[in-house]
């Protein structure tokens, strides 16, 4: 058994991650074999097979670094409750950073940012911090406020990428966050609005 915090391990699985990405952009993933990753990530067989049993536990593995910078995102706001404004944009601001990586994984998975674990996690994220807020809403209101508001934002990131990135991430910031506090408004108190900083 490897061990994950081996700096050899970690540099081989990052060159093979990054080949991957490479070749992403060049053909389908369907049409990409694991000798020609080898050859790209300039390991052989022998050694991608000691990381990994197929090219797609190499894409689980990009997705899953994906959902760790989200949820970085969520966690780097010192207080309790969520920080909506600073967490659309810090979204927006790793969107753009990482761009081209986006682009090329959403050619293999076009539903990246409209189902699965980024949207699961931020629904939590929303709902837990909605209730520290103090939100009088019941389970199922919360559920759908939380579907709602999340989905409609990060259907505006999918239909950016949809469009060839073209257009303003601030504009996407900004309409997220005016959204939020429109919609929020009708369930939350100007003072539980503020506890969530919605700015």
């Amino acid at each position: 058994m490897e061990d994950a915090t081996d700096l050899r391990v970690v540099k081989t699985r990052r060159t093979i991650r990054n080949a991957l990405v490479d070749l992403m952009s060049e053909k389908e993933l369907a049409a990409i074999t694991i000798s020609e990753l080898s050859a790209r990530a300039e390991v052989n067989r022998k050694t991608f097979y000691r990381h990994y049993r197929t090219i797609a536990d190499v894409v689980s593995e990009l997705e899953n670094g994906i959902l760790s910078e989200f949820s970085e995102i969520l966690r780097s706001d010192n207080d309790s409750l969520l920080n909506i404004g600073a967490v659309f944009r810090d979204i927006s601001a790793l969107v753009e950073r990482r761009r081209d990586f986006f682009v090329r994984l959403m050619t293999y998975n076009h539903d990246l940012f409209n189902n699965g674990k980024i949207k699961a996690m931020l629904r939590k994220t929303l709902s837990v911090s909605l209730r520290k807020a103090g939100a009088a809403m019941d389970e199922k209101s919360m559920s759908a406020v939380s579907e709602f508001l999340i989905s409609g934002v990060l259907a505006l990131y999918a239909d950016w990428f949809d469009n060839g990135c073209e257009g303003s991430l601030e504009l996407i910031t900004d309409i997220s966050v005016r959204m939020a506090i429109g919609g929020l408004g009708s369930y939350l108190s100007a003072a539980e609005l503020s506890a969530v900083k919605l700015k």
